[in-house]
């Protein structure tokens, strides 16, 4: 069974995740949005090159978290300030990274 988030915390450039079973995860926001599970993120990256990630590009340096919203039991969305807010993190994802 995937470890549930008992609080999710918005850093100034990272989110804090503390899960049910102790662990404790921060994640940047940089790396989120490299690793954003959307149709058209995940599209970019298979499109050029399936093994390249994608590149960092220059909002990258300035990526402001809006808000971060539940999906259900089993996943969050993140909202960003330059509008996207497709990506949807399954907890089991996050817990991968």
């Amino acid at each position: 069974m995937t470890p549930q988030p008992t609080q999710i915390q918005r850093l100034p450039d990272a989110i804090s995740v503390q899960w049910n079973d102790g662990h404790q995860s921060e994640y940047s926001y940089q790396l989120l949005r490299q690793k954003c599970p959307c149709a058209r993120c995940q599209s970019e990256k298979s499109d050029k090159n399936p093994l390249r990630l994608l590149p960092t590009d220059p909002l990258s340096k300035n990526l402001t978290l809006v808000d971060i919203q539940r999906v259900g039991r089993y996943a969050i969305r993140l909202i960003w300030a330059d509008g996207h807010k497709t990506g949807i993190y399954t907890f089991e994802f996050l817990r991968s990274l």
